[in-house]
């Protein structure tokens, strides 16, 4: 059998799984529901299940760890992680050397990882507890800067259409390979912000998710690259902030506006928000994939006036202490010190990983929402 690279293994490991389920392979336990293909023990430990009668090695990866398994004789593969914090973990299986999404598990990080939630006592934010929810609009519109019709998503807050007064906005930034969804059914920025503002931690806000890249599947210097940033950074500034302000409930002025992203949209948000103080106050940068010297990427912010420069009401840059990009984002915030902007620079244990992100906005949106009153 020949494979066209390793989407299309993956994609025949899934079909031949499927196949054993339905009989077309012996011997192989179900992957039709039957088996749980995931269980979270009392201590917060996770184990995982897949039927795979047909493989030689199996093993979990992704945020649980490498968790190995061991087949029983109806082939069915068993394994279980170390006791977990409570969280929404990625995961994957890796069956002979190809890693495949759990199919038996409908949450998934598109077309990459399945995700699992470790529930906290009492229920943590990113997860979906009894109280009034946003809406979530996605609206496409055709880019002139980019010279393409071009997605991004509104979250309004519960009881948005019966208000009447202006909200802050937040401008929030995926990362390289996701798109504008990411946020939403990966990052649970909606269920974060409902579960805040109904606990009043948070006022009500308005949260703008563009697409960051100028097409899927373009090559990493076509999609994000100097060429490609600098359109972005103009698309946002002179096409979505102008948009949304016109057709949202929007307060238009920097107090009220902020922008925040991850790996390659906080390099993003650094570009559009550190460049451009009377548009934003608040910018966050998490995990900032800021590959060039950050005084080339904000040369813009350099050549302003001090008082410009130190007129931010708040900027973060955080990031894990494991991830690769640790010394990028010091240099980053080190940068930004020594142009007196007023940084806060973040590091604690983790990785790049949506773990991280999640709690960085959990964090964020109150310091925001504090801010913008």
């Amino acid at each position: 059998m020949t494979y066209g690279g390793a989407a299309a293994l993956a994609a025949a490991v899934t079909a031949l799984l499927a196949g054993c389920s339905a009989g077309a392979a012996s011997p192989s336990a179900p992957t039709d529901g039957s088996v749980a293909s995931t269980v979270v023990n009392a201590d917060g430990s996770v184990t995982f299940r897949l039927g795979a009668g047909f493989a030689d090695v199996v093993y979990v990866s992704g945020d649980v760890g490498d968790v190995g398994m061991s087949k029983d004789d109806e082939g069915v593969w068993t394994g279980t992680s170390a006791p977990l914090e409570p969280g929404i973990y990625c995961y994957d299986f890796n069956v002979d050397g190809v890693s495949i999404q759990d199919p038996e598990n409908p949450e998934r990080n598109g077309t990459k990882d399945s995700l699992l939630t470790v529930p906290g006592d009492p229920p943590r934010a990113w997860e979906v507890q009894d109280v009034p929810r946003g809406d979530v609009t996605r609206v496409t519109y055709f880019s002139d800067v980019i010279g393409a019709e071009r997605p991004y998503l509104v979250y309004t807050p519960p009881g948005y259409d019966e208000g009447t007064e202006p909200l802050p906005v937040l401008y929030l930034l995926h990362g390289y390979t996701d798109d504008e969804t990411a946020w939403v059914d990966v990052g649970k920025a909606t269920v974060i912000a409902d579960n805040l503002l109904a606990q009043g931690l948070i006022a009500p806000m308005i949260i703008v998710m563009p697409y960051g890249q100028r097409s899927p599947g373009a090559l990493a210097y076509e999609a994000i690259g100097p060429g490609f940033r600098e359109e972005f950074e103009a698309e946002v500034i002179t096409e979505i902030i102008p948009a949304v302000e016109r057709d949202y409930r929007a307060v238009p002025d920097a107090r009220h506006r902020a922008v925040a992203g991850l790996s390659m949209g906080g390099m993003e948000a650094a570009l559009i928000g550190m460049n451009h103080p009377e548009v934003f106050s608040t910018v966050a940068m998490w995990s900032a994939a800021v590959l060039d010297d950050p005084a080339t990427l904000l040369a813009r912010l350099a050549g302003l006036p001090d008082d410009a420069r130190s007129s931010f009401l708040y900027a973060r840059v955080a990031v894990g202490t494991e991830d690769d990009l640790l010394i990028r984002n010091a240099a980053l915030a080190g940068f930004l010190t020594a142009q007196g902007v007023n940084v806060d620079f973040v590091t604690g244990p983790g990785r790049h990983s949506w773990l991280l992100w999640r709690q960085y906005l959990v964090d964020f949106l109150p310091q925001f929402s504090a801010i913008a009153v």
